[in-house]
């Protein structure tokens, strides 16, 4: 497809995004004449958002949406995205938008396109849980089906893409992760960091955890996976920075964590990686920080019934726990035991090399297509 204009528009709005997107932003000017930057505003704390474009040294944003805000549902949320990107789309009128992942941006920035005829490229697609209960997964297979460019992560991916016939119309290509890529830049950067000083914790001697899913923060699933959180904390301290809905929902149902469980704010991504590299055990329900964890060399427990992440699962770098107490504590002891443990650390598996001149290539030759 050739385009008059060559101006490359990426549309994000959440931590995830930010970071995966970092090795890409600075060098897309490379494979156009004008590359905009468009910012939902999904989250919108600095703690969130901000301190990641500092931390990670990405311009501002060329627009801002005020998408994000306490209390809006998900339908409100992506109506608001959607009208706010709509005029600037327009105005723009850029060659491709490029999206990434499976948030309320990701679906919003790619509808928002193709009703303009607009291209969408859709980075790390064709993972699926196969959990269609999840807001994420109705996302990336929505995106998935009207993307013009699909860039999967793994061969997994691939072939999910393959079966649901999305090669059929898109161009689909294996370029790995750019979350990989990022994690291992900012591992170097991370390493002087004080912050096990400041948590009085040290390494290896605690668990990192993360929790933020809407499945685990509900009031069926919540107070069982505290329970899981305090009986783990009896064995190690557990870091926990703690995402605003799940504290939110803490204090809604009235649930208390030990005091083993270090309360932290959402941390920045250095303190992240820092915070992870050295722990433990890392347990999350997190998609990105599965991968950070494991490419770091940490030992993953999956606080979910599934993964996007298959693979990690199969190298024996992660385990899945569930989020039902008490099977998923139970679990985590067995995984935790000395030799289990030494099994997982010493798992490793394979990282792409070269993601972001892959991506940059399949771009510049859309383009000029």
């Amino acid at each position: 497809m050739s385009s008059a204009s060559s101006t490359i528009l990426t549309f994000l709005g959440t931590r995830p995004e930010i970071i995966k997107l970092s090795p890409l932003i600075p060098r897309l000017t490379e494979s156009c004449k004008r590359s905009v930057l468009v910012h939902s505003g999904q989250h919108y704390s600095y703690e969130m958002d901000a301190r990641f474009f500092e931390e990670l040294q990405l311009p501002e944003p060329d627009y801002k949406i005020k998408a994000g805000a306490a209390g809006l549902g998900a339908g409100e949320q992506t109506a608001r995205m959607l009208s706010g990107l709509e005029p600037i789309l327009e105005t723009e009128k850029p060659a491709l938008v490029i999206v990434q992942g499976d948030t309320n941006t990701t679906l919003a920035g790619a509808l928002a396109a193709v009703k303009l005829g607009i291209p969408v490229l859709h980075l790390e697609a064709g993972c699926r849980s196969f959990n269609r209960t999840m807001p994420e997964e109705i996302n990336r297979v929505l995106i998935d089906h009207i993307a013009k460019l699909l860039l999967a992560p793994d061969t997994v991916a691939m072939d999910n893409l393959i079966a649901e016939g999305c090669d059929k119309q898109a161009s689909v290509h294996i370029v790995g992760s750019t979350g990989l890529e990022a994690c291992l830049r900012a591992s170097k950067l991370a390493e002087d960091r004080k912050l096990l000083a400041e948590l009085s914790v040290k390494p290896s001697e605690y668990f990192a955890l993360t929790l933020h899913r809407a499945e685990n923060t509900s009031a069926e699933v919540l107070p069982g996976l505290v329970k899981t959180i305090n009986a783990l904390s009896e064995m190690y301290p557990v870091v926990f920075p703690i995402h605003p809905r799940t504290e939110a929902m803490l204090e809604k149902y009235g649930l208390e964590l030990d005091n083993r469980v270090i309360r932290q704010k959402p941390m920045g991504y250095l303190d992240m990686i820092k915070l992870v590299s050295c722990s433990r055990a890392t347990l999350t329900d997190s998609g990105g920080l599965q991968e950070e964890a494991a490419a770091l060399g940490v030992p993953v427990l999956i606080l979910r019934k599934e993964t996007e992440w298959t693979y990690l699962v199969e190298a024996g770098k992660a385990t899945l726990l569930g989020n039902k107490y008490p099977e998923s504590y139970a679990i985590a002891r067995a995984c935790l035991k000395s030799e289990n443990l030494e099994a997982m650390q010493e798992a490793r598996i394979q990282i792409p090399k070269n993601v972001t001149e892959k991506i940059l290539g399949i771009i510049k030759q859309f383009l000029e297509s």
